[in-house]
């Protein structure tokens, strides 16, 4: 009973021990070869991050150039057509390039892949075409207003009489004054409907304004 019980021992260890002694012997035996391969395989690694950098050299400034063009907004065809590439090469430079700078992408079924790069540059192109609020003009007209150095209004220069027969008609650099604002402002809102109302409320003497394109001056209105 005994003599089972130590053959069934050994048994397991050396079923135990085969495998560990097969494995170092082909280890000892191979490990030139696994050796070479870990070498070749950082090779290759090192070669393709090398043709990566040379070939990203090429097509970064035209991929800027989509950047700034396209506010961060980028599908491969835009960029397959910019540099002249191949669809599936476009679509391979873009996937990296979102990869490191953390881009989103977002799937349409008339463009196909859409990606949207925040970059500094797109932000800038974003904040210079769009058009300021209303209300931070406003704030910072009160703000100008409150910092500029109070002057009485120079009485206008009667030049030619007006609607309202006690005022001339005025340039924009003479309303600007008047009003105690910016030239550019001026110029800005000239066309807008609420433009009678908005000098109006600025005027020292509550007179509201309107443009005349014709003549290409600023005549007060009747009230």
């Amino acid at each position: 009973m005994s003599g089972n019980v130590l053959e069934r021992s050994a048994s397991n260890i050396l079923i135990l021990i085969l495998p560990v002694a097969v494995a170092i012997v082909v280890l000892f035996t191979a490990w030139p070869l696994l050796l070479a391969l870990i070498i070749f395989g950082i090779a290759l690694k090192t070669w393709q991050q090398y043709q990566w950098k040379q070939w990203s050299k090429q097509i970064n400034p035209l991929f800027n150039e989509l950047i700034k063009e396209n506010q961060g907004c980028i599908t491969p065809l835009d960029l397959s057509a910019k540099a002249n590439l191949t669809g599936e090469a476009a679509k391979y430079f873009l996937d990296k390039k979102a990869e490191e700078y953390g881009a989103q992408r977002k799937e349409f079924d008339d463009k196909g892949t859409v990606y949207y790069f925040l970059t500094a540059s797109a932000l800038g192109s974003i904040f210079d075409s769009s058009e300021p609020a209303v209300e931070l003009e406003e704030e910072e007209e009160v703000i100008e207003r409150e910092e500029a150095p109070k002057v009485e209004p120079t009485p206008p220069v009667e030049n030619a009489p007006s609607e309202s027969g006690s005022l001339s008609s005025l340039i924009q650099s003479e309303l600007a004054k008047r009003l105690n604002v910016k030239d550019y402002k001026i110029s800005r809102r000239k066309s807008d409907a609420s433009f009678s109302a908005w000098t109006k409320k600025l005027d020292p003497e509550g007179i509201s304004w309107k443009y005349s394109p014709k003549e290409k001056l600023f005549v007060p209105q009747q009230t």
